[in-house]
């Protein structure tokens, strides 16, 4: 392990990393409250090309509130940042908890923080901050990098790939639906940017920006909701023009059925016999003609000479008189034609211009009898 040299400068107060290539230590000035955390790595030949480069990054940007100082003392090399506290999202999200909508905006804000801060830092502080360990969610649930260095990312074989820390940083965060299949473009966007495929940051965080939009609609249920959402004032203006529809239909309907009954003008529907055809072969053509019983073909008018009395031996059925009713009208409606006005009223026995008294019963002959008895 390495061996940390006690600095005057600061009081140390706790060791979060120990290992052969870096002792990081949370730390304090005297007097001062403000926590710090001092990175401590040797001064080694893999190192010393990562530390130069870190060294010419901070120095050109003293504006940096997170950056405190770089040093070096004696064989080792000393960067010095502010410490936060606060729960790290490894704590926090271990088994992606909570809805994947709160999720991706985590990730978005995880990684816009990181780009924010990165700057021209060198790739093996990026992915340190990559990490979900060093990215803190304050109270205020806004994301802040913890400045921590990883000893697998400084220098040499190991150094990391930034893209490849971006695309683990989406797979913890997102596990979950990168294991469902109808989150697609998630998933083609983890394998774009694990190829390193993404020009920048910004670039990656757009997509991502635009596969939360539509996150919450991506899986059955969801879908089904969001076209509601979607669609929500359509819906409602289909629904209102279904109950108006509806209402006007309910209107008609009573309206027509108060009319019927108070007035009685609608005849009912009988049944009026049988009609019979006689069908000729046309020399000229196949067409079928009818011929109306009552048409004798000469005249045009019904021979009446000879009238059946009511113990002729016709089939008939009853129909009760409405208020209204002439035997002309009886026997258009029943028979089709008033030509048979005059053959019923001497069936029943009564004038044929006799008026009828709604409610008593009038015998009408069937049809395809009285013109067998016509014709006879």
């Amino acid at each position: 392990m390495a061996k940390t040299e006690p600095l005057p400068a600061y009081q140390y107060l706790g060791t979060l990393v120990n290992t052969l290539y870096l002792t990081a230590q949370v730390a304090k000035r005297p007097g001062d409250p403000e926590l710090l955390i001092v990175n401590q790595v040797p001064h080694r030949q893999e190192t010393r090309e990562f530390f130069r480069q870190l060294y010419a990054s901070f120095s050109r940007r003293p504006e940096r509130s997170d950056f405190v100082e770089l040093f070096s003392v004696h064989q080792n090399f000393y960067a010095v940042f502010r410490y936060y506290e606060g729960a790290s999202l490894a704590s926090l999200y271990t088994g992606c908890p909570g809805s994947p909508g709160k999720r991706m905006q985590l990730l978005i804000a995880a990684l816009f923080a990181v780009c924010r801060a990165a700057g021209d830092l060198p790739e093996a502080v990026v992915c340190s901050l990559l990490q979900p360990e060093n990215l803190l969610l304050n109270e205020d649930e806004t994301i802040r990098p913890l400045y921590q260095f990883q000893p697998e990312f400084l220098v040499g074989e190991a150094a990391c790939s930034v893209w490849a820390q971006a695309a683990a940083l989406i797979e913890f965060l997102m596990e979950k639906e990168l294991k469902k299949p109808y989150h697609k473009r998630l998933r083609n966007i983890c394998q774009m940017c694990r190829a390193g495929l993404y020009e920048s940051l910004p670039a990656l965080i757009s997509d991502l920006e635009k596969t939360a939009a539509i996150l919450p609609e991506t899986g059955p249920v969801q879908s089904l909701l969001s076209l509601i959402r979607r669609n929500k004032a359509r819906l409602a203006q289909i629904s209102w023009l279904g109950i108006a529809t509806l209402f006007i239909c309910l209107v008609v309907y009573l309206i027509t059925a108060l009319t019927d009954g108070q007035t009685g003008t609608i005849a009912p529907i009988f049944d009026i016999g049988t009609i019979t055809y006689v069908a000729a072969q046309n020399e000229e053509g196949s067409e079928i003609q009818l011929q109306d019983p009552v048409d004798t073909g000469t005249s045009g008018q019904v021979d009446f000479s000879s009238l059946p009395d009511s113990s002729a031996d016709l089939a008939s059925e009853d129909y009760i008189v409405q208020p209204g009713d002439t035997l002309a009208a009886v026997c258009s409606s029943y028979y089709g034609a008033a030509g048979y006005a005059e053959l019923v009223a001497g069936f029943n026995g009564i004038p044929a211009d006799q008026a009828l008294e709604a409610g008593s019963v009038l015998r009408l002959p069937l049809r395809d009898q009285l013109a067998a008895y016509m014709q006879d």
